[in-house]
């Protein structure tokens, strides 16, 4: 595969492991700047610009516009910490354990400096029996479920399993918060049931964030978790910074990271295809640290026609939202489920359809169904 060399300088500013800068000829540093944007890691490349710059004229407009990103990136995380304090703090008066996040988990520990990790809302954990108090300790600092009340959460359901907090004031971040780290408007039901989240909170661990005490994911299950969120329908691996909180995050624990652990909670988890082709691609494209006989252990024995098909458009660098749809049909074993878990994906249960459009069930119409299906149909050409 030829890469064009505007995605080979991305690739390198990415990496952690020291490599040698690649030699490359006429870089359309616009396409550069956009690139990296699309890509999600802007704040990233302005932190190896003085690298880059030895090598590489830079428009002096592109290092300014990177140099924005970066700081903007600052200035958003350091207000959505400052929020993530008040509620941290709160939740441990309350003796609440909460376990944080994906971004805000990642921002100050993993890489070290909060403005490397752009940031829109926050993710938070919680027991599903501890939702009420949760949902309680949240509205007395100004924040409300958007999407829906916490008297209609059934817990039955695979699907959606978080709650959207937002408060009217300015700045303000939203708070997604968790009872499951599976998140999906898509069915699920060939994994969510073997994922114990009682394993989560037992090996959790404390870490200090926005300088207050909380729970954060053992290194094993994080990268367990970052692969499946990366995975995701509307994800597919289609930003490098899904690949850079992987790299990260490995280097960060290094020899704290149980690799068995990982292996063994993967495969009982029943989301080997998902860890194993992150991991993978994580290597692959910003060679992450990724253990050979790691990746060997989490290999399918065989792929599936639409794996293949993911595999070979990745691999080409064509990577796009809903791609990955093919990896998830393809963990439905047999026709049948495969065209119930189509059928369900063009029309799910109607009160997550109406969550996932911010609206109330009664005011849900055939509308969203055709839009849905036209949705679903166009993310299909993509991938065609």
């Amino acid at each position: 595969m030829t890469w064009i060399n505007e995605d080979q300088l991305l690739l390198y500013c990415c990496r952690t492991e020291k490599a040698n800068l690649p030699e490359l000829q006429n870089i359309d540093w616009d396409v550069f700047l956009e690139k990296a944007r699309n890509e999600g890691i802007s704040p990233i490349v302005f932190s190896r610009l003085p690298e880059v710059t030895k090598h590489y004229d830079i428009s002096k407009y592109v290092t300014e516009e990177l140099k924005k990103d970066y700081y903007l990136s600052a200035t958003k995380n350091a207000l959505i910490f400052e929020e993530l304090k008040i509620v941290l703090a709160l939740f441990n008066q309350s003796k609440l354990q909460v376990i944080v996040m994906k971004g805000a988990a990642l921002a100050e520990t993993v890489y070290g400096n909060p403005a490397l990790r752009p940031m829109s809302d926050v993710d938070l954990l919680v027991k599903k029996e501890n939702l009420r108090q949760a949902d309680e300790l949240l509205k007395k600092v100004g924040y409300s479920p958007a999407d829906r009340s916490v008297d209609n959460v059934d817990f039955t359901s695979t699907y959606l399993t978080t709650l959207d907090y937002r408060n009217p004031a300015k700045n303000s971040p939203s708070f997604h918060v968790h009872w499951h780290f599976v998140n999906s408007t898509i069915p699920n039901e060939s994994y969510i049931g073997h994922i114990k989240m009682d394993n989560i909170w037992q090996d959790a661990v404390k870490t200090i964030i926005a300088d207050t005490e909380t729970w954060v994911m053992a290194p094993h299950h994080l990268l367990i978790h970052l692969s499946e969120h990366a995975l995701r329908v509307t994800h597919s691996l289609n930003k490098l910074s899904y690949f850079c909180d992987i790299d990260r995050a490995i280097n960060y624990y290094g020899k704290g990271l149980d690799w068995d652990l990982l292996i063994q909670d993967t495969l009982k988890f029943n989301l080997n295809k998902m860890v194993y082709t992150t991991l993978y691609f994580s290597r692959y494209f910003i060679k992450a640290n990724v253990p050979e006989d790691v990746l060997l252990k989490l290999k399918p024995k065989r792929f599936s026609i639409s794996e293949k098909i993911f595999m070979r458009k990745t691999a080409e660098n064509k990577r796009a939202p809903g791609m990955s749809y093919l990896i998830h049909l393809s963990m439905n074993k047999g026709l049948v489920k495969k065209m119930k878990f189509v059928g369900k994906t063009l029309f799910p249960p109607k009160d997550i359809l109406a969550q996932r459009s911010y609206i109330s069930e009664a005011d849900m119409n055939y509308r969203y169904y055709l839009n849905r299906i036209k949705e679903v149909l166009s993310r299909v050409l993509q991938i065609t």
